[in-house]
């Protein structure tokens, strides 16, 4: 019991905090463009807490995994009829209009960025590049590599952490290999040929990767950065892994990345309990992650995300009219069966990955 709530609290403050950070862009934006907000809800379901300001609603409800804005006149199927009046989201401007419904992801990317810059300022624990062991039967047990060596260089390119390192290793075609080591007060360098396996990249594409076999040591090492510094690989991290994120469901939908690589939100409970126990950079670096993803799929182009929202927008400006209310309400709705029907989906993925289903049918004697 202490375990699973270790894991659900940092799931529940991390998720309601980025949605509130992402509805409250969309809020401000309304209040800038002089739109009327109805309501403002952090959760759906029943409302556990609820006051009213200046005619707006606010609202914290049961279920903590979603929340919305509610403007006024945002759909012509509310409006009756009746042409949008001043306050309405349809009376406001299309680039208005566009500023509203792209606040939230804005807001997402600078709060990652934020939460990044925070990290590489204050300091955070890096891997050393420094060999800990090796894997019985695998090339780097005969190279000459020995424990303790300190990798600096892999074929010419200077090697930081072990991060950096692994991954030139994997996305590595040459045939060969050649390590720069420190061992002691020498400069050695070591060619190894590396095996060749099938496996996947960063993004989780299929392809051919080249391993050693070598295991890390322990030891670490605080990387940090001056304010500025800190603030341009806050930004340039947040655009790679925006990037990484869309290469990833490219591949999924070309078949080139498993669906079993989809997590949900009991997968995204587990790694949050894992990265609160893991210390404070470790558990801000898996917010502003959680934040970029929450970005990267509501500009999706699907009906009830922003980005559905958005796509309709741009239509009625190419189109110079709006969209018919009937085709947006029905796109929405099979939006949103599609959307509950991943939910399901990645529900049931993340059981079998903490292996509750495999639990299940043990059980029953499957």
């Amino acid at each position: 019991m202490l375990n699973f709530l270790t894991q659900l609290i940092p799931t529940l403050v991390i998720l309601g905090f980025l949605i509130f950070v992402h509805e409250f862009g969309h809020y401000l934006a309304c209040i800038w463009s002089r739109v009327r907000v109805e309501k403002f809800s952090i959760g759906f379901g029943p409302e556990v807490f609820r006051w009213v300001r200046k005619g707006t609603v606010y609202a914290i409800s049961a279920i903590p995994l979603g929340g919305f804005v509610k403007p006024a006149g945002e759909s012509f199927g509310e409006l009756a009829g009746n042409a949008p009046k001043p306050g309405d989201f349809l009376a406001a401007s299309p680039l208005r209009r566009f500023g509203i419904l792209i606040a939230g992801v804005f807001m997402n990317y600078v709060f990652a960025v934020f939460l990044l810059a925070i990290v590489f300022w204050m300091g955070h624990p890096v891997l050393k590049a420094k060999i800990g062991g090796f894997v019985k039967g695998f090339p780097a047990e005969t190279s000459g590599l020995q424990v303790g060596d300190e990798v600096t260089k892999l074929n010419g390119t200077p090697i930081q952490n072990w991060q950096q390192m692994t991954l030139a290793i994997i996305e590595n075609q040459a045939p060969e290999l050649r390590l720069d080591v420190n061992r002691g007060d020498e400069i050695l360098e070591i060619v190894i040929v590396p095996r060749t396996e099938d496996g996947a990249n960063a993004a989780g594409e299929k392809q051919k990767i080249s391993r050693i076999g070598i295991t890390p040591t322990k030891e670490y090492f605080i990387e940090k950065f001056p304010l500025w510094g800190a603030i341009k690989n806050a930004i340039a991290t947040t655009v790679n892994l925006t990037i990484l994120t869309y290469k990833s469901l490219w591949y999924l939908v070309t078949g080139k990345l498993s669906v079993k690589a989809l997590s949900g939100p009991i997968g995204i409970m587990v790694m949050a309990g894992n990265a609160a126990q893991l210390g404070l950079a470790t558990l801000l670096q898996f917010t502003a992650l959680i934040s970029i993803s929450l970005a990267v799929i509501n500009l999706l182009p699907i009906p009830a995300l922003d980005g559905g929202h958005i796509f309709f927008l741009l239509l009625g400006v190419i189109f110079r009219r709006e969209i018919n209310p009937k085709i947006q309400d029905r796109m929405t709705q099979v939006g949103f069966a599609l959307l509950m029907a991943l939910m399901v989906f990645v529900v049931y993925n993340d059981l079998i990955n903490v292996g509750v289903i495999t639990k299940i049918k043990s059980f029953f004697g499957h």
